[in-house]
């Protein structure tokens, strides 16, 4: 409709010229061509070269989706093995059928709160979406759906060897090859890239065995694996095997391709290697992983867990007990006023609850401390890839030196630092940060409103109490995330390196005035490496996701509205911190 629309505007030049394009592209005569991996490109400094999975249905769906499999969970009780483990599975389908036992008695219990029933449906609810978005990328490999995205890449090169030829094949099958390739695909593929790296090192003949996409599909349906592949998509195959694939620049990294000359220290005395990125990064991988972790917000966790589920008995208690008349009242009395009157059904209650909101409640911490960890490596990366053209703290840390000598180095030096930023797991941390953000805002803007409608009575709710706690605990650790992932941007996008490298090249100038013009080639270099790292660093931000600017906007508004509103009441005078531009 747009295009007729859009047709009455079209003068004769118009018309004849669109129908010479479409003409001409398929008019057109084609040769084979390849593309230079000896070349950079601005992705190779963005990070994006080294893409990660990520899944195909938005948000919105995966949300929506996340809702119904714990809404629902018996009946998704399969798909949740699938994601996890039997065992775990097990354990939160025992959950989900003591929340329900839980909501049932809940009319039976007087002294009960809204926060002791809803509070651990609505932690449910949020682990499950979480994980939901987290595993989104593997479910959407299943076999069901794609068998050849479900699998590595060892598997997915022993199909394409079955499957993908650009002439005459042969996988007559036998019984057991077809057995063998479906018990593969079949099996439950590893939500990390290491399995790439692995390959890689292993030669770049055997990363790709695929035919170009130029060369057409390809797709053979030997006998026996006609049901296997029938859903397999031949454009994610060819992309993923093919030269001219997103690997094909790692292809030109390899071992066999490009090196450094760099300088290594054993026990003690320096030697000199010839290193790719893939071995200097296996190497920094190796220091990161004997770095001692802290178990300090592991703690801090476990006691914002007992706090939490410990709060409603101390909040009764506090309510009822008279400090005067402490010494004289017996443990019977005392659990008369946390739990109320003697009653099967009224202690079932609150021991389903309080069983619930320990479990539900350490788990989400549990989750916040990996999301913590994970930020703490990624600094320790930061860290070590600083040290690397610095000869001291390379000896000290064992990790391999070199100097950005030559345009070859720079060129290492930038793959390296490109590759150790996406290196570890990306999306499924943005998403429990993400989803940290957002349950503080949305407890903010509770808050808010509580104070606004009843400021006086405001400490005599249990539930403020608890969204204060959760408050509190949700914003250390926001804060120390804000800290570990700002430090870390700034160690990536710290051009020290650069400029002390710029000194080393006059210092080499003095000293050997005949490749004084050589010098300067790399000396310009790395002032055009200073000024695209500037160019293309973006600050740090903490919110992972990519949410809806309008969504944003909204949600920007109403959260600083609340605040504004509570800060004028206090203040006595009016602030509209909505305007205050981030």
């Amino acid at each position: 409709m747009c295009q007729q629309i859009g047709a009455y505007d079209q003068q004769v030049w118009e018309k004849s010229l669109e129908q010479a394009e479409f003409n001409g592209i398929d008019s057109k005569p084609k040769r084979s061509g390849h593309i230079k991996t000896d070349l950079i490109d601005v992705d190779l400094v963005r990070g994006s070269t080294f893409s990660k999975a990520k899944p195909d249905s938005p948000w919105t769906a995966l949300t929506r989706k996340g809702l119904v499999r714990v809404l629902l969970f018996p009946f998704f009780f399969q798909w949740w093995i699938q994601v996890t483990s039997r065992s775990i599975s097990t354990c939160i389908l025992v959950l989900y059928l003591m929340q329900v036992a839980a909501s049932v008695l809940y009319m039976e219990v007087p002294a009960a709160s809204a926060s002791e029933l809803f509070g651990p449906m609505c932690l449910m609810l949020l682990l499950g979406t979480v994980h939901c978005q987290i595993v989104s990328t593997e479910s959407n490999r299943s076999p069901s759906d794609s068998p050849v995205s479900s699998t590595s890449p060892a598997r997915r090169r022993r199909l394409g060897s079955y499957s993908i030829s650009g002439g005459a094949m042969d996988t007559k099958v036998k019984p057991h090859d077809v057995e063998r390739l479906r018990t593969e695909l079949e099996r439950p593929a590893s939500d990390t890239d290491d399995t790439i790296w692995e390959e890689l090192l292993q030669g770049p003949d055997t990363a790709s065995t695929g035919s170009s996409d130029s060369e057409g599909d390809g797709l053979v349906r030997p006998q026996g694996l006609t049901l296997i592949t029938e859903r397999v998509s031949i454009y994610r195959l060819t992309s993923f095997l093919s030269p001219q694939g997103h690997l094909s620049w790692l292809q030109a990294c390899h071992p066999s391709r490009d090196r450094v000359s760099v300088i290594i220290w054993e026990q003690g005395e320096c030697k000199k290697a010839d290193m790719s990125v893939l071995e200097i990064s296996g190497i920094i991988l190796t220091r990161v992983k004997v770095v001692e972790q802290g178990m300090g917000y592991l703690a801090l966790g476990g006691l914002f867990t007992a706090t939490l589920a410990l709060l409603p008995f101390v909040f009764r208690l506090a309510q009822q007990l008279d400090m005067k008349r402490l010494s004289s009242l017996s443990l019977v009395e005392l659990a008369v006023m946390v739990v109320g009157p003697p009653n099967t059904q009224i202690y079932a209650f609150f021991f389903i609850t309080t069983v619930e909101r320990l479990c539900l409640t350490g788990l989400f911490f549990f989750m916040m401390c990996v999301a913590e960890r994970t930020y703490k490596q990624r600094l320790v990366f930061a860290k070590l890839f600083n040290h690397i053209t610095s000869a001291r703290k390379a000896k000290k840390w064992e990790i391999p030196h070199f100097r950005l000598k030559n345009v070859q180095n720079i060129k290492m030096w930038l793959s390296l630092r490109s590759f150790l930023k996406r290196r570890g797991p990306q999306r499924s941390v943005d998403v429990i940060v993400s989803s940290i953000f957002l349950l503080a805002l949305s407890i903010a803007f509770i808050l808010c409103t509580q104070l606004l409608n009843s400021h006086h009575t405001f400490l005599d709710s249990e539930t403020n109490w608890e969204l204060m706690v959760w408050g509190s605990s949700l914003i250390l650790f926001l804060l120390r995330l804000a800290t570990l992932g700002s430090e870390t941007n700034c160690k990536y996008s710290n051009v020290s390196v650069l400029l002390t490298e710029q000194i080393n090249l006059y210092l080499k100038m003095e000293k050997k005035p005949n490749k004084k013009e050589m010098l300067n080639i790399v000396n310009n270099v790395l002032k055009l490496a200073t000024k695209l790292m500037k160019e293309l660093d973006t600050p740090f931000r903490l919110l992972g996701l990519t949410v809806n600017p309008l969504i944003y906007n909204i949600t920007r508004v109403v959260i600083l509205s609340a605040v504004s509103a509570v800060v004028s009441d206090l203040l006595g005078f009016n602030i509209r911190l909505w305007k205050i531009k981030p």
